[in-house]
């Protein structure tokens, strides 16, 4: 854990980096403190698509309609060894 001196010296030396770096660097250290200090309580909805989506494939999976594969069998498919179905 840093101390109160550590951190004062982390943030001198980086609103000098801020003061003296281009465009590019402001952008991307504005976007980084914007979306730290943005609120922690947001939760993503899934809509109703997106539900109706999930409740078709779990029906598909439990009636045996659709395959689901092991690490091993998944990996192969990936890597071209195995073909799906």
């Amino acid at each position: 854990m840093e101390t109160i001196m550590e951190q004062a010296n982390m943030r001198q030396k980086l609103h000098q980096y801020i003061d003296k770096g281009d465009d590019k660097l402001l952008k991307l250290m504005y976007a980084v403190a914007k979306e730290y200090n943005e609120d922690d309580d947001f939760e993503y909805e899934f809509s109703d698509e997106e539900i109706k989506l999930f409740e078709e494939r779990s029906a598909k999976r439990l009636s045996g309609e659709s395959k689901t594969y092991n690490w091993q069998e998944a990996k192969d498919i990936i890597t071209g060894k195995k073909k799906m179905g």
